[in-house]
């Protein structure tokens, strides 16, 4: 019997475009404490175990950080960023407005200050490169 060649990268790709939208659709107004955040984090983990044949007890933070792609955290925080930022940015005087109640502003500003950021005020790759820079140094090998 001979075995297919897999391309573990063509395959991360695939789950990146199609399966992780539907999994994170609607992330931006999901109530956090209703959630079970872990969970979702190991469907995730176990996502590129299958995808890597690894084993279930591994840690896949190393093999996330080689293929650059973040863990679902970091994930998450990251486009809730880059979400306010767009908001913060948009001609929508509304939109506007919502950003800056105090429990939005109090909100945005913890989910910022967690990745060394002063704000969303940059733009998306400042932020998508603060939440690499803050997984980079926590990532154990």
């Amino acid at each position: 019997m001979v075995r297919q060649q897999v391309n573990e990268l063509m395959i991360l790709k695939l789950v990146k475009t199609y399966c992780l939208p539907r999994l994170l659709y609607g992330y931006e107004i999901w109530p956090t404490e209703t959630l079970d955040m872990h969970e979702l984090e190991v469907i995730w983990n176990n996502g590129f175990r299958h995808i890597f044949n690894c084993c279930w007890r591994d840690s896949v933070k190393p093999l996330q950080f080689f293929c650059y792609s973040l863990p679902l955290l970091y994930l998450i925080d990251e486009r809730q960023l880059m979400f306010f930022s767009k908001m913060e940015h948009t001609d929508n005087p509304i939109l506007r407005t919502l950003i800056y109640l105090p429990t939005v502003k109090y909100e945005i500003m913890g989910l910022a200050a967690k990745y060394g950021l002063n704000g969303v005020q940059c733009g998306v790759s400042v932020i998508k490169e603060f939440v690499w820079l803050c997984f980079k140094q926590k990532v154990q090998f």
